[in-house]
């Protein structure tokens, strides 16, 4: 993350949180915003070795959450 994040624990939650609420009307775009987070499970990984604290827990959170994240919209068709 840019240098310029202030709130770099905050981003990393909000990856989480996306993972974990659905918006069924929008079915495509739910599968994309989850097909982008769990793109970046490899990122998540570094995360949970970075030297703030507060990122480092957020990034353990996203990781568990990529880990067991399943839903309707990124079932294999």
């Amino acid at each position: 993350m840019a240098d310029s994040v202030t709130n770099r624990s905050g981003v990393i939650e909000l990856l989480e949180t996306i993972l974990e609420h659905a918006n069924p009307p929008q079915i495509a775009v739910q599968h994309a915003a989850h097909r982008a987070v769990l793109d970046g499970r490899s990122m998540a990984d570094v995360l949970t070795r970075d030297a703030d604290a507060a990122v480092r827990a957020a990034g353990r959170n996203l990781v568990t959450a990529i880990d067991s994240h399943v839903c309707e919209s990124c079932r294999p068709a």
